[in-house]
Protein backbone atom coordinates (compact mmCIF):
# COMPACT_ATOMS: atom_id res chain seq x y z
CA UNK A 1 0.00 0.00 0.00
CA UNK A 2 2.80 2.38 0.97
CA UNK A 3 4.65 1.64 -2.31
CA UNK A 4 1.48 2.42 -4.31
CA UNK A 5 1.07 5.74 -2.50
CA UNK A 6 4.70 6.71 -3.12
CA UNK A 7 4.39 5.78 -6.81
CA UNK A 8 1.20 7.85 -7.11
CA UNK A 9 2.89 10.86 -5.49
CA UNK A 10 5.84 10.64 -7.87
CA UNK A 11 3.53 10.49 -10.92
CA UNK A 12 1.55 13.54 -9.74
CA UNK A 13 4.75 15.52 -9.12
CA UNK A 14 6.14 14.69 -12.58
CA UNK A 15 2.87 15.64 -14.29
CA UNK A 16 2.70 18.91 -12.38
CA UNK A 17 6.26 19.77 -13.37
CA UNK A 18 5.54 19.02 -17.03
CA UNK A 19 2.38 21.11 -16.93
CA UNK A 20 4.30 24.01 -15.40
CA UNK A 21 6.90 23.86 -18.19
CA UNK A 22 4.14 23.91 -20.83
CA UNK A 23 2.46 26.91 -19.19
CA UNK A 24 5.74 28.75 -18.78
CA UNK A 25 6.78 28.36 -22.42
CA UNK A 26 4.49 31.03 -23.97
CA UNK A 27 5.55 33.55 -21.32
CA UNK A 28 9.21 33.00 -22.18
CA UNK A 29 8.52 33.44 -25.91
CA UNK A 30 6.53 36.64 -25.25
CA UNK A 31 9.31 38.05 -23.14
CA UNK A 32 11.92 37.32 -25.80
CA UNK A 33 9.67 38.88 -28.47
CA UNK A 34 9.19 42.07 -26.46
CA UNK A 35 12.93 42.39 -25.95
CA UNK A 36 13.52 41.93 -29.67
CA UNK A 37 11.02 44.70 -30.54
CA UNK A 38 12.74 47.12 -28.16
CA UNK A 39 16.17 46.18 -29.50
CA UNK A 40 15.05 46.71 -33.11
CA UNK A 41 13.80 50.27 -32.51
CA UNK A 42 16.03 52.66 -34.43
CA UNK A 43 16.57 56.06 -32.83
CA UNK A 44 17.29 58.82 -35.37
CA UNK A 45 18.95 62.13 -34.49
CA UNK A 46 18.38 65.35 -36.48
CA UNK A 47 19.08 69.05 -36.06
CA UNK A 48 15.82 70.93 -36.59
CA UNK A 49 14.35 74.39 -36.09
CA UNK A 50 11.29 74.43 -33.85
CA UNK A 51 8.34 76.29 -35.40
CA UNK A 52 5.30 75.65 -33.24
CA UNK A 53 3.44 73.17 -31.04
CA UNK A 54 0.12 71.75 -32.26
CA UNK A 55 -2.43 70.25 -29.85
CA UNK A 56 -5.63 70.29 -31.92
CA UNK A 57 -5.46 66.69 -33.16
CA UNK A 58 -5.84 63.23 -31.61
CA UNK A 59 -2.10 63.38 -30.99
CA UNK A 60 0.15 66.28 -30.02
CA UNK A 61 2.57 67.39 -32.73
CA UNK A 62 5.73 69.46 -32.69
CA UNK A 63 6.33 71.17 -36.03
CA UNK A 64 9.92 71.71 -37.17
CA UNK A 65 11.93 72.73 -40.22
CA UNK A 66 14.95 70.81 -41.42
CA UNK A 67 18.02 72.28 -43.12
CA UNK A 68 16.26 71.98 -46.49
CA UNK A 69 13.39 74.08 -45.07
CA UNK A 70 10.99 71.16 -45.33
CA UNK A 71 8.32 70.77 -42.66
CA UNK A 72 8.81 67.91 -40.20
CA UNK A 73 5.91 66.85 -37.95
CA UNK A 74 6.75 64.74 -34.90
CA UNK A 75 4.24 63.19 -32.53
CA UNK A 76 5.06 64.05 -28.94
CA UNK A 77 3.82 63.27 -25.44
CA UNK A 78 5.43 66.42 -24.04
CA UNK A 79 4.66 70.10 -24.56
CA UNK A 80 7.56 71.82 -26.27
CA UNK A 81 8.35 75.09 -24.42
CA UNK A 82 7.30 78.21 -26.33
CA UNK A 83 10.73 79.67 -25.57
CA UNK A 84 12.26 77.27 -28.11
CA UNK A 85 10.28 78.75 -31.00
CA UNK A 86 12.53 79.48 -34.00
CA UNK A 87 15.56 77.99 -32.22
CA UNK A 88 17.67 75.00 -33.23
CA UNK A 89 17.18 71.77 -31.33
CA UNK A 90 18.72 68.33 -31.48
CA UNK A 91 15.83 65.90 -31.81
CA UNK A 92 15.80 62.14 -31.34
CA UNK A 93 12.88 60.34 -32.95
CA UNK A 94 11.73 56.90 -34.04
CA UNK A 95 9.05 55.44 -36.29
CA UNK A 96 5.93 54.50 -34.37
CA UNK A 97 2.53 53.00 -35.23
CA UNK A 98 -0.48 55.17 -34.40
CA UNK A 99 -4.20 54.44 -34.38
CA UNK A 100 -6.71 56.71 -36.08
CA UNK A 101 -9.96 57.02 -34.15
CA UNK A 102 -13.19 56.20 -35.97
CA UNK A 103 -15.67 53.47 -36.78
CA UNK A 104 -13.02 51.60 -38.76
CA UNK A 105 -9.96 52.16 -36.63
CA UNK A 106 -6.88 52.15 -38.83
CA UNK A 107 -3.19 52.20 -38.06
CA UNK A 108 -0.49 54.25 -39.74
CA UNK A 109 3.20 54.97 -39.36
CA UNK A 110 4.39 58.28 -37.92
CA UNK A 111 7.53 59.83 -36.49
CA UNK A 112 7.47 60.10 -32.70
CA UNK A 113 9.82 62.36 -30.77
CA UNK A 114 11.93 60.56 -28.19
CA UNK A 115 13.95 63.46 -26.76
CA UNK A 116 15.05 66.99 -27.64
CA UNK A 117 17.46 69.65 -26.42
CA UNK A 118 18.35 73.17 -27.49
CA UNK A 119 21.65 73.66 -29.31
CA UNK A 120 23.53 76.72 -30.52
CA UNK A 121 23.54 77.75 -34.15
CA UNK A 122 21.85 79.96 -36.73
CA UNK A 123 18.20 79.05 -37.46
CA UNK A 124 17.40 77.82 -40.96
CA UNK A 125 14.87 80.66 -41.46
CA UNK A 126 14.92 84.06 -39.80
CA UNK A 127 12.75 84.47 -36.73
CA UNK A 128 9.78 86.79 -37.21
CA UNK A 129 7.71 88.55 -34.57
CA UNK A 130 3.96 89.02 -34.97
CA UNK A 131 4.47 92.77 -34.60
CA UNK A 132 6.80 92.72 -37.61
CA UNK A 133 4.30 90.72 -39.67
CA UNK A 134 1.48 93.18 -38.90
CA UNK A 135 3.74 96.13 -39.65
CA UNK A 136 4.80 94.63 -43.01
CA UNK A 137 1.14 94.24 -44.03
CA UNK A 138 0.35 97.79 -42.91
CA UNK A 139 3.15 99.05 -45.15
CA UNK A 140 1.59 97.63 -48.33
CA UNK A 141 0.63 100.85 -50.21
CA UNK A 142 -2.91 99.67 -51.00
CA UNK A 143 -3.51 98.68 -47.38
CA UNK A 144 -2.27 102.07 -46.20
CA UNK A 145 -4.85 103.78 -48.38
CA UNK A 146 -7.76 101.39 -47.94
CA UNK A 147 -7.67 100.12 -44.36
CA UNK A 148 -7.34 101.63 -40.92
CA UNK A 149 -6.98 98.36 -39.02
CA UNK A 150 -4.75 95.32 -39.50
CA UNK A 151 -5.30 92.29 -37.28
CA UNK A 152 -4.32 88.64 -36.95
CA UNK A 153 -7.29 86.39 -37.76
CA UNK A 154 -5.49 83.05 -37.48
CA UNK A 155 -2.05 81.73 -36.62
CA UNK A 156 -0.03 78.78 -38.01
CA UNK A 157 -1.74 75.55 -36.92
CA UNK A 158 -3.30 72.36 -38.32
CA UNK A 159 -0.32 72.03 -40.63
CA UNK A 160 -0.71 75.59 -41.99
CA UNK A 161 2.52 77.54 -42.35
CA UNK A 162 1.02 81.02 -42.57
CA UNK A 163 -0.66 83.78 -40.59
CA UNK A 164 -4.06 84.94 -41.81
CA UNK A 165 -4.17 88.74 -41.61
CA UNK A 166 -7.38 90.74 -42.06
CA UNK A 167 -7.28 94.38 -43.12
CA UNK A 168 -10.23 96.75 -43.19
CA UNK A 169 -12.15 99.59 -41.62
CA UNK A 170 -13.67 99.45 -38.17
CA UNK A 171 -17.19 100.82 -37.78
CA UNK A 172 -19.24 101.28 -34.63
CA UNK A 173 -20.54 97.73 -34.69
CA UNK A 174 -18.89 96.09 -37.69
CA UNK A 175 -15.60 95.46 -39.48
CA UNK A 176 -15.54 96.06 -43.22
CA UNK A 177 -12.84 93.87 -44.77
CA UNK A 178 -10.47 95.22 -47.38
CA UNK A 179 -7.75 92.63 -48.08
CA UNK A 180 -7.20 89.26 -46.46
CA UNK A 181 -3.51 88.41 -46.54
CA UNK A 182 -1.75 85.11 -46.00
CA UNK A 183 1.72 85.72 -44.61
CA UNK A 184 3.90 82.64 -45.04
CA UNK A 185 6.69 82.36 -42.48
CA UNK A 186 8.41 79.30 -43.99
CA UNK A 187 9.98 77.85 -46.04
CA UNK A 188 10.34 81.50 -47.12
CA UNK A 189 8.73 84.76 -46.02
CA UNK A 190 5.99 85.62 -48.49
CA UNK A 191 2.67 87.50 -48.68
CA UNK A 192 -0.32 86.43 -50.73
CA UNK A 193 -3.80 87.91 -51.10
CA UNK A 194 -6.48 85.35 -50.24
CA UNK A 195 -9.87 85.48 -52.00
CA UNK A 196 -12.29 83.61 -49.73
CA UNK A 197 -15.05 83.55 -52.36
CA UNK A 198 -12.99 81.46 -54.78
CA UNK A 199 -10.70 79.97 -52.11
CA UNK A 200 -7.75 81.12 -54.22
CA UNK A 201 -4.64 83.06 -53.34
CA UNK A 202 -2.79 85.52 -55.53
CA UNK A 203 0.46 87.42 -55.44
CA UNK A 204 -0.02 91.10 -54.72
CA UNK A 205 0.79 91.92 -58.36
CA UNK A 206 -1.72 89.36 -59.66
CA UNK A 207 -4.40 90.76 -57.35
CA UNK A 208 -3.75 94.32 -58.53
CA UNK A 209 -4.15 93.29 -62.18
CA UNK A 210 -7.42 91.50 -61.43
CA UNK A 211 -8.82 94.65 -59.87
CA UNK A 212 -7.57 97.28 -62.34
Amino acid sequence: MMKSFILYAVVVTVLAACNKKVNDAPQEVESITEQAVIAETIINTDTLQFIHFEDNFDYWYAVFLNSKKDTVNLVTDSIVPAGLKNKLVEVQWFTDTLSEAGDNESKYAAKRMHAFKEITGEPFVAALSEAQIINDVKNIPEVKGGADEVRIADRPRDGKNYYLIETGTRGEDNFSRFWTVRVYIYPKYDMRIYDAASETEYTIQEWKKRNE
